[in-house]
């Protein structure tokens, strides 16, 4: 056995014994594996080790002997969270009309253990200090997958996209499931103030930007455009933020060769003179509004709208009777109908305007884990809905890992009434709205401790 394998067993063993007394040990360790894969990236030894399943049992467990604690959660967390269940009760009801019964349930089975897990996380991620394991979990693991991908390409000298497979998905949905990775190690990056960490951090972002390129997945390139871009915007000023955002730029354009630039720069080209992979979108986006305009209620069934979508598709002329609709907002609505996409949207989008409301009245007193998540959520979620608009990544699990943090950070650092009602925050005098505030650099002391890994 290698070295590797010998020590994704340890780890699992560890987080398998500590999940039974601390549920959120379990959780931490179930996003971490998620994301890492082990059966893909050990593949020849691990291949039938089924992780995950054993975790979430882990969790269960320690959930239940622990007492069934459910912390308080922000009111906007708790809509959240009714938003997603309703979605997921809407695509059970589409189930039973469906006319694909395999992929119907193949597409369930996955969607509520993404649900399951979700809540669960909002339960257990309960203090700060969890909320910055949770954040190093996801960035280490996929920190792993991202120098694989870059040693691959190294080592060959190319990677054949069509032929691409890792963790189990095809090019384009495993460059979705990075860009909320990226989002939170770009704000650790950017908020954190320990050297090493910021470090370490920027060094896997800079992975998964060149992995990206390297993937060629427009839309996902796209994605993270808008998630830098938002970054820049969101982001505290000062000369030490300035300056990373310049380097960072500066090594993108550096690492972006001919194919990466021709490859993006076709996404802006007039309709006439794009390639039929880009061409295609607008049809396909097209047929998804005829599908959504004709079973409004409860869709055709849960990923069953690209059987549909040849009938709906202008000029389409192929042999298959399939056609994925490479779509997000329109997997979801064409499978389970108008009421399941608008509470989906709204699973991701009311925390993210809770924290764009947050950042808009309290950023200069923010400390550096509520700046950290706060950062991460506001560029992370539209990056990631932007990469979706052309591939869909409902059933991968990092988005849902990024609402948790977006969830429980509401509560975690602020509480549920000091985010309902900003009275006593609104009438603090304006003196200590400058960045460089003593207060502020004290609270920002006092929360270290709490909330940073030692």
């Amino acid at each position: 056995m290698s070295k590797g394998a010998f020590a994704v067993l340890a780890v699992f063993a560890f987080v398998i014994v500590l999940a039974l007394p601390h549920a959120w040990i379990g959780y931490i360790g179930y996003s971490g594996f998620s994301i890492l894969c082990p059966q893909w990236n050990w593949r020849g030894e691990l291949q039938d080790w089924e992780f995950q399943k054993w975790i979430v049992v882990a969790v269960l467990i320690g959930f239940l002997v622990t007492g069934l604690r459910i912390p308080p959660l922000a009111n906007v967390s708790k809509y959240s969270l009714l938003f997603y269940t309703a979605y997921l009760g809407l695509t059970l009801l589409s189930s039973f009309q469906t006319s694909e019964e395999a992929k119907t349930i193949k597409y369930w089975d996955v969607s509520w253990k993404l649900w399951l897990m979700a809540v669960l996380g909002c339960f257990l991620i309960d203090t700060p200090k969890k909320v910055a394991w949770l954040c190093w979990a996801m960035i280490l693991s996929q920190g792993w997958n991202a120098w694989n991908v870059n040693q691959l390409y190294f080592q060959r000298g190319f990677i054949n996209t069509k032929d691409f497979s890792w963790n189990f998905l095809d090019n384009n949905t495993y460059s979705i499931s990075t860009v909320p990775i990226m989002a939170v190690a770009l704000s650790i990056c950017i908020a954190e103030k320990d050297k090493f960490r910021r470090l370490v951090s920027g060094f896997v972002f800079g992975l998964e930007v060149h992995q990206l390129m390297l993937l060629q997945s427009r839309g996902t390139m796209l994605g993270a455009l808008v998630l830098g871009g938002l970054a820049f915007v969101f982001m505290p000023k000062s000369k030490v933020t300035v300056l990373l955002a310049i380097v960072g730029v500066c090594l993108t354009l550096m690492l972006a060769g001919p194919s990466v630039v021709n490859e993006f720069g076709s996404v802006f080209q007039q309709t006439e003179e794009l390639d039929s992979s880009a061409s295609s979108r607008y049809k396909l986006w097209s047929a998804g509004m005829g599908i959504m305009s004709d079973y409004p209620l409860l869709g055709v069934g849960p990923w069953v709208g690209e059987k549909y979508v040849p009938q709906y598709y202008e000029g389409y002329s192929e042999v298959r009777d399939h056609k994925a609709l490479h779509n997000l907002f329109f997997e979801v609505g064409t499978g389970c109908g108008i009421p399941a996409v608008i509470a989906y949207v709204a699973f991701f989008w009311l925390p993210w305007l809770a924290h764009l409301k947050l950042w808009y009245e309290k950023r200069p007193k923010m400390d550096i884990g509520l700046r950290t998540a706060n950062l991460a959520v506001l560029c992370g979620v539209p990056g990631y809905w932007v990469s979706s608009m052309f591939s869909s990544g409902a059933l991968i699990e990092s988005p849902y890992t990024l609402m948790v943090i977006a969830c429980v950070s509401l509560t975690v650092f602020l509480g549920d009434r000091d985010l309902v009602d900003d009275q006593e925050s609104d009438s603090v005098d304006e003196s200590h709205t400058d960045e460089g505030d003593s207060a502020a650099d004290e609270c920002e002391t006092r929360s270290r401790d709490a909330f940073l890994v030692s």
